[in-house]
């Protein structure tokens, strides 16, 4: 078979529950990245309940010394992204990058997906 742009792309998944202080722990996911505690980063909203988390030196965020990725209160809101939400990780360890989708936003594309199997018809 030839080659598809997902062959090139390696993504790491993981879910999880965010937890009581905001913070995203899933070691697998967050240990692909390489990013160890204390590696400053990026956490951008692109979209409501979607970030987009980059390691970068002048990073205005940092991994905590626990390793977990703690997502500032202002951000959370920004998204919508609440205490106890699930949240889906996907880490790019070629990109060096994580996006986090929030449970809000796999709800409505499993709704879309549904919806499109079921040819438009309610059950």
């Amino acid at each position: 078979m030839p080659p598809t742009s997902l062959d090139r792309v390696r993504v790491v998944l993981g879910s999880v529950l965010v937890n009581h202080n905001g913070r995203i722990a899933e070691r697998s996911v967050l240990g692909s990245l390489g990013w160890t505690p204390g590696v400053r980063i990026d956490i951008v909203p692109v979209a409501e309940g979607v970030l987009h988390v980059v390691d970068r030196p002048d990073g205005e965020h940092a991994i905590a010394r626990n390793g977990q990725l703690q997502v500032p209160a202002a951000i959370r809101r920004k998204v919508r992204l609440r205490i106890g939400h699930r949240v889906l990780l996907a880490a790019h360890p070629d990109r060096n990058r994580l996006i986090v989708v929030c449970e809000s936003v796999l709800h409505d594309v499993i709704t879309e997906i549904a919806v499109g199997i079921d040819g438009g018809e309610q059950r």
